[in-house]
């Protein structure tokens, strides 16, 4: 039985890292590619023929729906013959009417964990028919869920258990946390108060970011909200001269903001993962703002 083949197209390589490690784990069987944009997974897709496409929306030189609509008019990359799922922080309805028009089989919304990027695979190829090649020669040791490499690529997922706690209102942390001068400096970043939302694991939160770079931004999030996962990722909304973007970071740090266990807030350092133009100019404009 031939294994299937899947292509991972994302500008970041911290996420097809993330794609990869975790197909490998589920899904042994499985031949794994990368492209790190749309032309080169064109490219890829001319001269080998691929099962499955996990692609990200947002990159340079090819956006992931331009991909799409390129697949689509090739003979072997009709819709009912390769799943096509489109990975995206962009909920909007006129982008997911582009794409569903497109020729879209799923989306997976960032930030995602572990289980919820293998639900979207096995489910893109149960309803195409290749779910006997997908899990085909799974190995005992992939299958199982314990040991220390599963809850490694958890953390990595951003998938522990205390990502689930429910949003509860959010107060200020002017008076009951640590000052912005008292928190570890991010290189060249500039100490601000912005009252913003950030995802972690699809769910939403108030936030305060405290300092903020070109690559960096360090906030605090009540800590009964959630507990961020290290390496997990992160979409903070943020704004400048009425546009409002979504940026896409993983988790580099969580500390208390008080010398004790059950501090009201944490500190959460996080690292941009976002490398297309648009994004870049939008982060450059906001920060010399500020």
């Amino acid at each position: 039985m031939m294994s299937v083949k899947i292509l991972v197209v994302d500008d970041a390589s911290f996420t097809r890292d993330l794609i990869r490690r975790t197909l490998r784990k589920q899904f042994p069987a499985a031949e794994i590619e990368e492209a790190i944009n749309g032309r080169k997974a064109q490219q890829m897709m001319t001269k080998t023929a691929f099962d499955m496409v996990l692609c990200d929306w947002e990159m340079p030189e090819m956006t992931g729906v331009e991909l799409l609509k390129w697949c689509r008019e090739q003979p072997n990359y009709k819709k009912d013959t390769v799943p096509f799922v489109m990975i995206t922080s962009r909920g909007d309805k006129s982008h997911v009417v582009e794409a569903v028009q497109s020729g879209v089989t799923d989306y997976l919304g960032k930030p995602f964990s572990s289980d919820q990027l293998v639900s979207k695979v096995t489910a893109a190829a149960k309803k195409h028919g290749l779910e006997a090649r997908l899990t085909a020669q799974k190995s005992r040791q992939a299958s199982h869920s314990g040991g220390v490499g599963a809850a490694s690529l958890d953390v990595l997922m951003g998938a522990g258990k205390s990502a689930q706690v429910q949003a509860t209102k959010f107060a200020s942390p002017e008076t009951s946390a640590a000052s912005p001068s008292s928190v570890m400096s991010t290189t060249g970043a500039k100490d601000v108060k912005i009252p913003t939302l950030v995802r972690f694991e699809g769910k939403q939160f108030r936030c305060m970011v405290i300092q903020f770079s070109k690559t960096d931004a360090t906030m605090f999030i009540k800590s009964d909200d959630v507990v961020p996962q290290v390496l997990g990722q992160a979409v903070l909304d943020l704004e400048f001269s009425g546009q409002v973007n979504r940026l896409n970071y993983f988790v580099q740090s969580v500390a208390t903001t008080e010398k004790k266990h059950d501090s009201t807030f944490l500190t959460v350092v996080l690292n941009l993962i976002d490398q297309d133009s648009e994004k870049e100019a939008f982060v450059q404009k906001l920060f010399d703002s500020l």
